[in-house]
């Protein structure tokens, strides 16, 4: 090999080198890096806090209790005072639950009010039918022939003579109509008129008939006993409420129960839909109301004198009101409702912190397999510079002996 391709493969050697010991410090750089980033998910996972499941222990007390007639009370709370030279040694708080005759409020969602026509018929005594050339009058109306061409009475009478069959019977040139001092329009037969009692047929208005399957009945005072007490207690609970003051009040029976709801609210629902195809559906929210007895907590506080056996417990108690003395049961009560809601804390925090392990967990993963394939390819640089060194010292070699042998060639 000739001196200078040795020395240009030295040098190219020597740059070859370089680079890789450089890439060999950056792949360090970056190894360090992923040392620092697994110390970090190394400490997240030592600031977790292990969830711990609840105990039953932590929701169970003791309870106290005693029997007045036929009601069983229970104490709530005692606690002692401070007065020994008082008969009575603690303040207890005590309770038993009663059925409470209650007026309840109920929001019906979409109630699917259906409406319907109120008809109604009258009969006018012939002695207050006025005749006078020709002209008949019922209170002070006048009475004239019906006008099939007129759409406002022929639809009514169409109305009518669907409910009413006997008004259908009467020929139609034989129709009178009267409208009263409330524009409500009135049919009959005028061959009646001056021959006896006149009956009249006509709609008084646009009434609520239905809650969804549910039959409505127009309520009327003192009907019912029963019905009257559930409306009276219902407006004594609810008393900003409109039923509070409602003239016009329908109940309906639904289940057993017997519900009562005002016009005004009926006719606001029934008038809400936006479906003018199905207008009993999607209608705004309508309150019901019913009365009936509600199982109710009624606790007092009281003065007592309690007596107690050797362990601590309670033995006995005399009220301050009352000349009895009770004895005193004990049970070990556990709050099941306050015990599941902890259970279910606790699984929503246990599932918290399993995924948060698993999170770390693959995070971790992510940096050792990164890791692994830095430390791989710097294993591949340390050899790459081990097989570049020997060629160096090899080209080395070869340069010194093409120094010696040209430079020595005149040497004795």
């Amino acid at each position: 090999m000739g001196m200078a391709a040795s020395q240009a493969r030295y040098l190219a050697l020597t740059a070859r080198k370089t680079n890789v010991e450089y890439e060999g410090q950056q792949i360090n750089q970056e190894r360090t890096a992923l040392a620092n980033q697994s110390a970090d998910a190394f400490n997240q996972y030592l600031a977790l806090e292990v969830p711990t499941a609840p105990s039953t222990q932590d929701y169970t007390t003791i309870q106290y209790t005693y029997e007045d007639g036929n009601i069983e009370e229970a104490i709530e709370e005692m606690t002692e005072l401070a007065d020994e030279s008082s008969d009575y040694n603690y303040l207890v708080t005590h309770y038993h639950y009663s059925d409470v005759f209650t007026g309840v409020r109920n929001t019906k969602v979409n109630p699917q009010v259906r409406t319907g026509y109120d008809m109604t018929t009258t009969t006018t005594p012939a002695d207050e039918v006025i005749e006078e050339e020709g002209v008949y009058t019922i209170n002070d109306n006048q009475v004239t022939a019906y006008n099939p061409d007129s759409v406002e009475e022929k639809s009514r009478y169409d109305i009518l003579k669907e409910e009413y069959p006997e008004l259908a019977a009467i020929e139609e040139e034989n129709l009178g109509i009267y409208t009263d001092e409330n524009q409500v329009m009135h049919f009959l037969d005028m061959t009646t008129l001056g021959a006896g009692d006149v009956v009249d047929y006509s709609i008084e208005g646009i009434v609520p008939t239905y809650v969804g399957n549910n039959e409505l009945k127009k309520y009327v005072e003192g009907q019912d006993k029963e019905l009257d007490l559930s409306l009276e207690q219902i407006r004594k609970d609810n008393p900003d409420d409109p039923i509070a003051t409602a003239d016009s009040i329908y109940t309906y029976e639904s289940y057993g129960r017997t519900y009562f709801v005002t016009e005004e609210e009926l006719m606001a629902s029934a008038n809400s839909s936006m479906n003018a195809a199905n207008p009993s559906e999607y209608q705004s929210n309508l309150n019901t109301y019913y009365a009936e007895g509600v199982k109710t907590k009624i606790s007092s506080t009281d003065k007592a004198f309690i007596e107690f056996d050797d362990s601590g417990r309670a033995t006995s108690i005399h009220f301050e009101n009352s000349s009895a003395t009770f004895a005193l049961q004990t049970e070990t009560i556990t709050d099941q409702a306050a015990y599941q809601d902890a259970m279910n804390q606790y699984e929503y925090e246990k599932a918290q912190y399993e995924k948060a392990v698993q999170d770390i967990n693959a995070k971790t993963e992510i940096i050792q397999e990164e890791d692994r394939t830095l430390e791989l390819r710097l294993r591949q640089l340390d050899t790459e510079q081990q097989a570049l060194q020997t060629e160096m010292e090899a080209v080395a070699k070869v340069i010194e002996k093409n120094v010696e042998s040209t430079f020595k060639t005149f040497s004795s």
